[in-house]
């Protein structure tokens, strides 16, 4: 008796697995194969942001504009401003922005070229001015007087000319981030997408434009920015803590991002005026300047950046 039961037990379990194992394996299909980490001249791998973030990869492929084919190169990749990476002379506000410069985890063409990540694994928020705060601006000036030629890779920053490299780091820049190719068939796409080629004199590349007028570019003692009339704007920013350094502010500006402004305005504004009997009776002083009590109204910013004072509906779409 106790063996058919046994025997009917042995059915049942086959008969639910025929139904149930399937969907089982079906949910996880894939899970036991993994993205490269390596292998190729990007130093992130293989692995797809696009494909938890195809919002954003929408958004950057919907107009081209700055970080999204301006130059003719293809949008930004990802990392170019989500992982920070090593700027030096003059090319980065270090006394602000130095404090930024993590170690992401990352791994090189061997499998053994492996760097652990210590204040981020694989993205953290940047500032827009880790890369906006430099001196330079205009084309990148010719190396030992020869120029660049329209050249699309960035062989000068490594030893490809002669064939030899004693490190696979030395076709690398920026550190150890971005591949500077080896010929007009091997790019330096990475170099590219930024800094363009065919510009300015000897079809130089140039630099990434400082974002200054706020007093906060690297060793430019004539960016004060005391005349910014978004200073304070840009300062507060920076002392919020819900972004990075400034982010809100540039963002506000520069983006189709909509925004809703709660506006606090002077309501008149007050002076006296008293003629001055030794001249025409037209001239007068004015004098006490003030204003008088405030007034409160609402600004809404469409996303096609016109903006209006009722709702309506916004936030309305980009182009």
């Amino acid at each position: 008796m106790n063996g058919e039961k046994i025997a009917l037990l042995l059915v049942s379990v086959v008969a639910v697995g025929v139904f149930a194992l399937p969907s089982t394996i079906s949910l996880f299909a894939g899970q036991h194969t993994w993205y490269k980490l390596n292998g190729s001249n990007d130093l992130g791998g293989q692995l797809p942001c696009e494909k938890c973030h195809a919002d954003v990869a929408n958004e950057m492929g919907a107009l081209v504009g700055p970080h999204t084919n301006e130059l003719g190169y293809g949008r930004l990749e990802c990392e170019f401003c989500h992982r920070t990476f090593e700027l030096t002379d003059d090319q980065i506000n270090e006394t602000h922005y130095g404090k930024y410069r993590y170690t992401y985890g990352q791994v090189g063409p061997n499998v053994t070229d492996v760097t652990p990540g210590k204040e981020a694994h694989a993205a953290s928020t940047v500032p827009c001015m880790y890369c906006h705060s430099g001196n330079k601006t205009g084309p990148v000036p010719l190396i030992n007087g020869v120029g660049h030629g329209g050249v699309k890779y960035c062989s000068c920053h490594g030893t490809a000319d002669t064939g030899k490299h004693d490190d696979w780091r030395d076709l690398y820049y920026h550190g150890d981030r971005f591949y500077t190719g080896t010929s007009n068939d091997d790019p330096g796409e990475a170099c590219l997408k930024c800094h363009g080629t065919g510009y300015g004199p000897a079809n130089a590349p140039m630099y990434i434009p400082p974002a200054g007028g706020f007093g906060l570019t690297a060793n430019n003692k004539s960016d004060t920015g005391e005349l910014a009339a978004h200073k304070t704007f840009v300062m507060d920013a920076i002392s919020n803590p819900d972004m990075e350094d400034a982010n809100e502010a540039c963002i506000a500006c520069h983006t189709h991002i909509p925004v809703k402004i709660n506006w606090t305005h002077r309501y008149s504004l007050e002076f006296n005026c008293t003629p001055e009997f030794e001249l025409s009776p037209t001239h007068f002083n004015v004098t006490d300047w003030s204003f008088n009590g405030t007034y409160n109204i609402t600004v809404y910013g469409w996303r096609n950046g016109t903006g209006n004072t009722s709702e309506g509906g916004w936030p309305g779409s980009y182009p």
